[in-house]
């Protein structure tokens, strides 16, 4: 009896970049546009509108990341921060129907967020300390979630 392995998306480059949050798909939330998935979601870590508006303007997602992390974090971050992200998928993915198309055609497909950047909770980091314990891979399970839906 032969067994057929599922596919394995790990990288969101190339053909597979649209799954990233770095991927431009201006979104908007509360009557500011975002420029990526990425700036909104660090705009999402503060109530402060002076600080949501600099991330908003960043001029990469790369840029925006960096300010995400100096903004002052509200107090209930840790506890929402999977259902932001979730909000801010349904909206980039019902927001662009051809996005969507695109994420329904990785089938079956598991997507793993694989990066080298040490980041274990939305992805699975590929460097050698990491390998040997998978990440959560919070990202590739909501985008998966996501697919189901559609």
């Amino acid at each position: 009896m032969e067994m057929t392995q599922i596919p394995v998306i790990d990288q969101f480059r190339g053909e597979y970049a649209f799954l990233s949050n770095f991927y431009s798909s201006p979104l908007t939330v509360e009557d500011v546009t975002y420029p990526t998935v990425e700036h909104a979601f660090q705009a999402a870590k503060c109530y402060d509108s002076d600080q949501m508006a600099v991330i908003a303007s960043a001029a990469t997602p790369k840029s925006a990341k960096a300010l995400g992390r100096m903004v002052g974090l509200r107090e209930d971050w840790e506890d929402v921060k999977v259902a932001v992200m979730a909000n801010l998928l349904e909206l980039k993915f019902t927001t662009y129907p051809h996005l969507a198309r695109q994420l329904r055609h990785t089938g079956e497909a598991e997507l793993i967020e694989g990066n080298w950047w040490h980041d274990q909770f939305w992805g699975n980091c590929q460097c050698q300390h990491h390998r040997l314990v998978p990440g959560h891979n919070q990202l590739g399970t909501l985008l998966m979630a996501r697919r189901e839906l559609l």
